[in-house]
């Protein structure tokens, strides 16, 4: 499959996440291939750009899903978030292009009486035996160059290579590698592989041939070739990941409240009540609700967060001021926060132009005199290219501005 600049452009669009517009990530049926991008997305009007945005969308989805490329599913349905091993295909390809095909003769060690010492692991796996202060190895570990060995993996590379880029070449160039000398012997593929991998000491290479493997693993079904996907139908779960990761601390459970029943003497705990994200600043809590919701495109009001989510979000906010623990734990100055994180894209919209996080209002109850800070919930609209690029890491900025704003 080979795509030029303009019919890349072609297959990228941005989802609505309404109805049957859900999937984010590649996806391709009957031999056509869209590459769908999360709510709010704003997607790159020049080659690069564009092809940066579809590597940074697939990077996304491989630390936010559940399923690995080493996990290949031979018959998915819509709860699947990974059906063929694209990041391997990716791999690959970036690979070929940085030191071509596989050719490095290694050598695999093992214990031998004769063949090439190898002292160093010899002396480090191998106990000695001591004698009148003299120490004498019984054993040694030898090195055996592999040559015939590493021909089947140059074949078997060149078939990985061909196979990566007729997956997802199209990312990188409009041409393709020759064509592997040999057909797909999977058994035999699998066996070498394995084989290889349990003698390499070389971890670059331990990599590349893990790939290799989850592509020769993929099996697919008898339309493998025009039907395929990467993604998924459930990119909440990946915004609430991503707000986690850039915002929130580490260990939240203590900041669960907790419910329990008494009954016939015993106790019986129920089901904590988990926020998204609890996010710290100086002496202050702030309780962050990931809602991958429309408000942000849309500025529709019933886009917004209902009922029910509000009186989660106080009651979190209730326990967190009230309980004891936490005032000795953060101050007798600690204040209680509370927002809901929306998507949206600074760029385009009734927004456009504005900052990459901006306060869009704030959500009250009639039950409580909304007198107390955590019982305000902010709503905060997060530009959702700039979290995708923050998405692996914290930014003690961001969490200062987010903390600001919220205030």
């Amino acid at each position: 499959m080979i795509l030029k600049e303009t019919d890349i452009r072609e297959k990228c669009s941005v989802q609505s996440n309404r109805d049957a517009e859900t999937f984010v990530g590649l996806m391709c049926d009957h031999g056509d291939i869209q590459i769908f991008f999360p709510l709010g997305y704003h997607i790159a009007e020049d080659a690069k750009g564009l092809r940066r945005d579809i590597l940074q969308l697939f990077a996304v989805l491989a630390a936010n899903t559940r399923r690995k490329d080493s996990e290949i599913a031979v018959r998915g349905d819509r709860d699947d978030e990974v059906d063929f091993p694209l990041l391997s295909y990716l791999y690959l390809i970036k690979d070929y292009f940085a030191r071509g095909y596989y050719r490095e003769r290694e050598f695999s060690c093992r214990r031998a009486k004769k063949g090439k010492i190898d002292w160093n692991r010899t002396i480090k796996t191998i106990k000695p035996c001591v004698q009148d202060n003299d120490v004498f190895y019984l054993d040694f570990v030898t090195r055996k160059n592999e040559i015939k060995e590493n021909e089947w993996i140059t074949l078997i590379h060149e078939y990985c290579v061909y196979e990566s880029f007729a997956r997802a070449g199209w990312l990188f160039t409009d041409s393709m590698p020759k064509k592997p000398r040999i057909v797909k012997k999977e058994k035999l593929f699998r066996t070498l592989l394995h084989d290889k991998l349990s003698h390499t000491f070389n971890d670059r290479n331990r990599t590349l041939f893990s790939h290799m493997l989850a592509i020769v693993d993929y099996r697919g079904d008898k339309d493998a070739d025009k039907n395929y996907r990467y993604g998924t139908y459930r990119f909440e779960y990946v915004w609430e990941k991503m707000i986690d990761k850039v915002f929130g601390i580490g260990k939240k459970e203590d900041y669960f409240p907790k419910t329990a029943w008494h009954v016939d003497g015993k106790r019986h705990d129920n089901a904590f009540l988990e926020p998204d994200t609890v996010m710290i600043y100086r002496d202050d809590v702030y309780l962050l609700d990931a809602k991958y919701y429309k408000y942000g495109v849309t500025c529709r009001a019933w886009d917004l967060p209902g009922s029910a989510s509000i009186e989660k979000q106080i009651t979190y906010g209730e326990y967190v001021a009230e309980e004891k623990k936490f005032r000795e734990r953060h101050g007798e100055n600690m204040n209680v926060f509370n927002a809901f994180l929306m998507p949206f894209d600074s760029l385009q919209g009734k927004y456009a132009g504005g900052p990459a996080m901006i306060k869009i209002g704030e959500a009250i109850s009639d039950w409580k005199t909304n007198a107390k800070e955590y019982e305000k919930i902010r709503g905060i609209l997060i530009d959702v290219k700039m979290l995708m690029n923050l998405n692996v890491r914290q930014d003690e900025n961001v969490i200062k501005k987010m903390a600001e704003l919220i205030k």
